[in-house]
């Protein structure tokens, strides 16, 4: 997986985590991918771990 789109999976996994399953808004999920395609691969891994996301939720 590169980094656009560990970027992608990761703001959609967050969405779905916050939202209860959901994705609510068109334009959150929009704006953290814009967000994190700017982060490293690393950094991207990071707030994955922070925020309690791991592998199978980034599939």
């Amino acid at each position: 997986m590169n980094r656009q789109e560990l970027a992608k999976r990761l703001a959609k996994a967050l969405l779905l985590k916050e939202g209860g399953g959901r994705l609510d808004s068109c334009s959150s999920l929009m704006c953290l991918r814009s967000y994190f395609s700017e982060m490293s691969f690393e950094e991207l891994l990071g707030v994955a771990t922070q925020n309690g996301i791991t592998e199978p939720l980034l599939r």
